[in-house]
C-alpha cells in the first residue's frame, strides 16, 4: 500500500526530476497513487481507508499490511508532520474495522502539529513510541513492514532514531548512479561516500535496504552502466538488499529535457536499453530481490526514452531462452504452485559488508524459493548505534512466500504456515551462538512483534530481543 506525502520540495537539484504543479517532487499526477492521495488531499488517514476498501472489495486479506510512504525525500520534511503523517497511518489501520479509538488529536492533514497535542505511552521494557503505534501490535489490520524514500546524503543518526521510532522496516536509497562523475552532470548533489555511509548506517540498524538505480544517465553509457551495477555487488560498502531499476526519461519542463532540445543528451533506443537491462538482471546475485524494472509512466509526460511498458517480461523472457535466467528473489519466489515443503532445502548464501558479515537464508526446493532470512552478524568492534543491538546478531528479515494466510490461521495448506520461518529462525539462533553472540536482534514490524513474542523475543527499545544461552 502506498501512502503520499503533501507535496514539499525536494532539497536536490537534479537534471532529470519532473515537478508536477501539486504533487511532490519526482512524482506525476496521474499515477495511481498520486491521483489518490491529491483526490484526498494527501490526508494519510483516508488513503489507507480508501485503499483497504479496494483491497477487500477485490477478494484481497487485509489484515496483514505493507506500507510505503512515497513523497519525495522523507528526511527533508520537518520531524512533526512526519511522526503525524506516519501515527495517521496506524491509526487509519487500527480503526478499519473496528469501533474508532477516541480521537488524539483531530484530523486536519498538511498541518504541522506540536508533539505535545500527541497522546504518548510508553511501550513495554521502556520502549518509545506512540498509542496509535502500539495499538497496532494487536489490530485488525497490522503494519508488516513499513518503507520510506530518502536520499543517501539525508540518512544521519538522528533521523535513524526517529524512523525506529515509527516502526520503519525499510528504507529506498535515491542512489541513481555510483559514479562521481555522472552525479556531478546530473547535479546529484552527492557522491559514492554519502551511499556507503548511509548503506552502513542502515544496516548497522538492521534496516533492510533498497537502492534506486537510473541507467541512461547524462555521462554514462552502455557499458557504463553495466559496471556501475556490477560495482553495486562488488563493493562491500554497498551490496543492497533490493533494487528498483528505473532507465532515465526525458519529461518535459526539467533541465534534462532542455539539454535534449539541444541535442546535447540522446536516450537508448529501447534494443539498447533491453540489452543493457538483461545484463544488469543477469548479474543480480541471489540474495537481492529487483522490486522494479523500469517505471510505468504515461506517454504524454515522455518527451524521450523508451516507454516500453512489458520490458521487464522481455528482459526476464530473452535471458531463459539464452539459458542465464534471472536468480533475483523476485523471480525465484513461490506464488501460487503446489510445491511439497518436505523438498525444500536449507541454504545459507555468505557475503562481506561494510563493518560485518551477511548470511542470506533461504528454503529452496525445485528451482523455488520457499522462505528467506536475512541474519547481520556485526564485527564485534562496531559501535552499534542503539544500545539494545550491543552484543547482537540483527535478523533483518524474515518472509515466507506462498498465498498470503489470515493472522491466526492454524490449519492451512499453504506454504507460510508450514514452520519455514520458524526454521529458519532456529537456524539464525545456531549461528549466532555458534559465533559467540550473546544476544539475537530482530527489527520487527509493529505488526509482527506478537509472533516474535510467541518465540521466545520480549521488546527492548525498538528491537525485539532473545537473551543466548551458550550451547
Amino acid at each position: 500500500m502506498a501512502v503520499m506525502m503533501k507535496p514539499f520540495r525536494c532539497p536536490g537539484q537534479c537534471i532529470y526530476c519532473p515537478l508536477d504543479v501539486g504533487m511532490p517532487q519526482s512524482y506525476l499526477s496521474d499515477e495511481p497513487a498520486a491521483q489518490r492521495a491529491k483526490r484526498l488531499n494527501f490526508d494519510p488517514y483516508k488513503q489507507v481507508e480508501m485503499r483497504l476498501k479496494q483491497f477487500e472489495l477485490t477478494g484481497h486479506n487485509t489484515d496483514k499490511v505493507e506500507v510505503i510512504v512515497i513523497g519525495g525525500t522523507f528526511s527533508a520534511y520537518e520531524n512533526d508532520y512526519k511522526k503525524w503523517f506516519i501515527e495517521e497511518i496506524y491509526r487509519a489501520l487500527n480503526d478499519y474495522g473496528n469501533a474508532p479509538s477516541d480521537p488524539v488529536y483531530p484530523v486536519i492533514p498538511n498541518l504541522i502539529r506540536d508533539r505535545s497535542m500527541l497522546k504518548q505511552v510508553q511501550h513495554d521494557n521502556n520502549g518509545r513510541g506512540s498509542y496509535e503505534i502500539t495499538r497496532n501490535e494487536t489490530a485488525k489490520c497490522r503494519v508488516v513492514a513499513l518503507s520510506v524514500e530518502t536520499r543517501p546524503d539525508w540518512v544521519t543518526e538522528d533521523e535513524i532514531r526517529l524512523i525506529r521510532d515509527l516502526g520503519v522496516t525499510k528504507v529506498q536509497l535515491g542512489v541513481q548512479a555510483v559514479d562521481d562523475k555522472v552525479s556531478k552532470i546530473t547535479k546529484r548533489g552527492h557522491g559514492i561516500k554519502e551511499v556507503r555511509e548511509a548503506t552502513r548506517l542502515l544496516r548497522n540498524a538492521g534496516i533492510k535496504i533498497c537502492y534506486h538505480i537510473m541507467p541512461n544517465l547524462p555521462g554514462s553509457n552502455p557499458k557504463k552502466d553495466i559496471e556501475m551495477n556490477r560495482k553495486i555487488y562488488s563493493d562491500i560498502g554497498l551490496r543492497p538488499d533490493y533494487v528498483k531499476i528505473y532507465p532515465c526519461m526525458v519529461i518535459p519542463q526539467t533541465a534534462l529535457h532542455r539539454m535534449w532540445l539541444k541535442g546535447e543528451f540522446v536516450p537508448y533506443d529501447d534494443e539498447t536499453l533491453k540489452l543493457v537491462l538483461k545484463e544488469m538482471s543477469a548479474d543480480t546475485p541471489e540474495y537481492v530481490r529487483i522490486d522494479r524494472l523500469v517505471r510505468d509512466i504515461s506517454k504524454q509526460w515522455v518527451a524521450g526514452g523508451s516507454i516500453k511498458s512489458n520490458m521487464r517480461q522481455e528482459v526476464e523472457k530473452e535471458l531463459a531462452e539464452e539459458g542465464r535466467p534471472c536468480r533475483c528473489v523476485r523471480c525465484r519466489e513461490i506464488r501460487n504452485e503446489e510445491l511439497k515443503i518436505d523438498k525444500g532445502q536449507l541454504k545459507n548464501r555468505k557475503y562481506k559488508t561494510e563493518g560485518g558479515e551477511e548470511n542470506f537464508l533461504s528454503i529452496e526446493g525445485e528451482g523455488k524459493l520457499m522462505a528467506l532470512l536475512r541474519l547481520r552478524l556485526p564485527n564485534k568492534s562496531e559501535k552499534m548505534l542503539f544500545k539494545e543491538l550491543g552484543g547482537a546478531a540483527i535478523i533483518r528479515e524474515v518472509h515466507t512466500y506462498g498465498q498470503v494466510v489470515r493472522i491466526g490461521d492454524t490449519v492451512t495448506r499453504e506454504t507460510q504456515h508450514k514452520g519455514l520461518g520458524r526454521k529458519l529462525m532456529e537456524e539464525a539462533e545456531r549461528i549466532a551462538k555458534k559465533r559467540d553472540y550473546r544476544r539475537l536482534a530482530v527489527i520487527s514490524a509493529i505488526g509482527t512483534r506478537e509472533y516474535y513474542r510467541k518465540l521466545g523475543f520480549s521488546l527492548e527499545g525498538e528491537y525485539m530481543i532473545k537473551i543466548l544461552k551458550n550451547s
